[in-house]
């Protein structure tokens, strides 16, 4: 995949991969959507990307989402009109889900965060880019 500048359209929503910004997200908590061309810089870092669709997410579901984001390697922010509820990603990995309670949740973000499977794992995933509504 290439760094390039400006919006890159992806077959998949939210993308796993590709072309993407030079500039990484800064992983953490947001409480708004991130830019999807600085995120996958981060999941190329080994980094985990926990989406929810806050249409169908209630408050409650989003503070155990919170609660189960690890403190590094992983971003969580809102994203409209997933396939599902909740999407979590990693590079060239995907997985839907309908709870937050769903076990494969943790075994998703135990198997790819930080894997040998992105393309540079263990590189920085900070030093980049805060996107909106950063909250830690």
């Amino acid at each position: 995949s290439n760094h390039v500048t400006g919006p890159v359209t992806y077959d998949q929503t939210p993308p796993v991969g590709g072309d993407h910004s030079a500039v990484l997200l800064n992983c953490g908590v947001y409480s708004e959507p991130v830019p999807n061309e600085n995120a996958i810089h981060s999941l190329e870092h080994g980094s985990v990307w926990i989406t929810y669709d806050p249409d169908r997410v209630a408050a409650d579901q989003v503070t155990a989402l919170r609660k189960a984001v690890p403190g590094t390697y992983a971003i969580l922010s809102p994203y409209k009109g997933l396939p599902s509820a909740i999407v979590v990603s990693a590079w060239g990995a995907q997985v839907q889900l309908d709870s937050p309670d769903d076990l494969r949740l943790s075994n998703f973000i135990a198997k790819y965060r930080k894997a040998q499977t992105a393309p540079e794992p263990g590189a920085p995933c900070n030093g980049g880019l805060d996107g909106p509504g950063k909250v830690s």
